[in-house]
């Protein structure tokens, strides 16, 4: 485990005249941790909802993104292997729907009536996975993302039922890093086929675990998640966080990355054209720097599989395809 940097809670805009507010922040910034759902004052509801909201999306459109890696998965282990973490993915989202209900969220109607364009995604998830080595390199670099921003609340979060979530979230986005990390390096040294495989995986895996973590700090418009201790990293934290994890993995296993250490600085750095953006058909990266609205723009239109994924998501056709 990676050693945290205290660091001082960013400062809230616009609630000094606010005396609940206030009360709310000195409670947080003392240590205290806020157990129910009443106690919370609306900005900070706000917050909580929103980030429920995401999570639990992202959790559940897993599904429809590893599904499409089982129908060419090489055998049966390989099937279970995607079956258990789309069954571990799902019960992520559950949990955190769960906790989302508090907030007096109807969950069936946001899974099943919500219209499916307005369904929100990793990009990389709305993108067909090629194979199963794609697979287990997205297990070993964007599990290892996500993981990132779960460890995150479950540490620092202000709203204990929150933290007690991620428990079991964590374990499992744990194990998955740990499978795909493990699968990755057997066929890296499998044969010479298997090793360009993997390069290829990695080469287009690796940029969106950089983007995982949306725009850098200095372009956040607001930073709730920081002042309520919903969360205690940023953005560019979390992603320096894991661009380093990400990197000894690599240099581990042989496989190389658009990233180097540098000496002065003591880390890894990008190599790679920051920010840049993909081709929205093809899934091909453009390896050319271009501007964050380009980016922002990409990611809302999402990948080549939205919306259709969404609406066999809706219409339960997952079931009868894995067996």
């Amino acid at each position: 485990m990676e050693s945290t940097v205290i660091r001082p809670m960013a400062k809230p805009e616009m609630v000094a005249d606010d005396p609940a507010e206030q009360a709310l922040l000195d409670r947080i910034k003392s240590g205290e941790l806020i157990e129910n759902v009443d106690e919370l004052t609306p900005r900070y509801r706000k917050v909580l909802e929103n980030t429920l909201e995401i999570a639990a999306a992202g959790e559940v459109t897993v599904l429809t993104w590893a599904q499409t890696g089982y129908v060419n998965a090489p055998d049966l282990g390989a099937k279970m292997a995607i079956s258990g973490s789309i069954q571990d993915e799902v019960g992520h989202a559950h949990q955190q729907g769960m906790l989302w209900e508090r907030f007096g969220v109807d969950m069936h109607k946001e899974a099943f009536e919500r219209p499916p364009e307005k369904f929100w995604s990793m990009p990389v998830l709305e993108f067909e996975i090629k194979n199963y080595i794609y697979f287990v390199v997205a297990q070993a670099f964007l599990d290892r993302a996500g993981r990132y921003t779960t460890w995150d609340i479950e540490l620092h979060c202000s709203f204990a039922p929150y933290r007690r979530a991620l428990k079991k979230v964590n374990f499992e986005e744990a194990f998955h890093m740990r499978h795909g990390s493990y699968w990755m390096e057997f066929y890296w040294n499998y044969n010479e086929e298997t090793r360009a495989m993997v390069q290829e995986a990695v080469d287009w895996v690796f940029p969106h675990g950089v983007f995982w973590y949306g725009r850098p700090d200095a372009m956040k418009g607001k930073m709730d998640q920081l002042i309520y201790g919903v969360r205690k990293w940023s953005n560019d934290e979390m992603r320096d966080k894991w661009l380093q994890s990400a990197c000894n993995l690599a240099k581990r296993i042989g496989c190389e990355v658009p990233a180097h250490f540098d000496e002065d600085e003591g880390k890894y750095v990008l190599d790679l054209p920051y920010p840049m953006t993909w081709d929205r058909e093809t899934g091909d990266w453009i390896w050319e720097k271009c501007e964050w609205s380009d980016v922002v723009g990409n990611m809302k239109k999402g990948g080549r599989m939205r919306p259709a994924i969404y609406e066999r998501l809706q219409r339960e056709e997952w079931g009868a395809s894995f067996w």
